[in-house]
């Protein structure tokens, strides 16, 4: 069994949405959800419930957002020995609000997530526990960052995924490109990081791409599907649309677990893609952040109708 290390951000979601027009965005009836999110929190329980033994290294508050995210990992089965408590900052929060014929909004609180260190102890529980991938999202600090890489690069057989995270964040790991195993990103990020307003998944994008050091690559396109490089070959691949969309947080790191399973157990590229495919359509079908439906042997058995 893979044992990974998911490194990065563990927070929950206030989602607001209404389906009344209002233009002077005042008082509006509608629904308001909390639900546990974090890219570090999607990974690790997405990668565990297909098959993978998985550890969280993040911070909490000591409130009850840090409680309900705590006891929500454990009872996934995520192991939380490198999941700490701050002692002066809240559990990180992202609100996000929406209404029929308006974009989405994001408002977030996420100091906390400077507290996520790497250093001896980080570098002796690797090693003890055998832990042979690290998954990290870009919300992890620069001090941080440099020294998982500096990590990797003193244990290059210690496998790499990092996902971009957010546009306004994802140009934070460019430096470290050629010690990427597997980069993660979707459309925008991607955008932000080649410097362009946006993109076509077509080989003149996964050409500029792979010219700034990643080697190998997902970038998804939403309605557009995804695109995959590895090495000198490139998939596309349209989306496994369903018939109607819950929600669409979460569904890119669904997708990335889907295929990074796969990868990580060298199986042919487009059956990686078909996991990961598959795992974002159920992911857009709830509205958690994580499918209680995904599995290896639900993938395994996945048909396309």
């Amino acid at each position: 069994m893979k044992k990974i290390l998911c490194a990065g951000n563990v927070s929950v979601d206030i989602k607001a949405y209404s389906t009344e027009i209002d233009e002077t965005e005042a008082y509006r009836d509608g629904t308001i959800e909390l639900v546990p999110g974090g890219v570090g929190r999607g990974m690790a329980i997405n990668l565990k419930h297909l098959g993978m033994e998985t550890f969280i290294h993040s911070v909490v508050g000591k409130d009850i957002f840090g409680e309900y995210l705590r006891n929500g990992l454990e009872e996934e089965g995520v192991n939380t020995a490198l999941l700490s408590e701050s002692e002066d900052r809240k559990t990180a929060l992202f609100s996000v609000m929406a209404s029929r014929g308006k974009s989405a909004t994001c408002v977030y609180s996420t100091q906390v997530l400077r507290e996520i260190t790497f250093d001896s102890k980080i570098e002796k529980f690797i090693e003890e526990n055998g832990i042979s991938a690290i998954v990290m999202d870009s919300n992890l600090s620069e001090e941080t960052l440099a020294g998982f890489y500096a990590y990797k690069k003193a244990h290059p057989d210690i496998f790499v995924f990092q996902n971009a995270t957010a546009p306004d964040i994802a140009r934070k790991t460019m430096q470290y490109a050629p010690l990427i195993d597997l980069f993660g990103c979707n459309e925008f990020e991607a955008a932000a990081i080649l410097g362009e307003t946006s993109l076509l998944p077509d080989l003149t994008t996964a050409d500029k791409f792979q010219a700034l050091g990643y080697k190998n690559f997902i970038i998804t396109f939403g309605e557009q599907g995804v695109m995959v490089r590895i090495g000198k070959d490139t998939w596309n691949e349209p989306p496994y649309t369903p018939s109607h969309i819950v929600d669409t947080i979460g569904a890119g790191d669904a997708f990335a677990s889907g295929f990074l399973m796969g990868f990580l157990e060298n199986d042919p590229v487009k059956l990686c893609i078909h996991y990961g495919l598959a795992c974002a359509k159920e992911t857009l079908l709830t509205r958690q952040t994580v499918s209680d439906k995904l599995s290896k042997d639900f993938l395994t058995k996945y048909q396309m109708k």
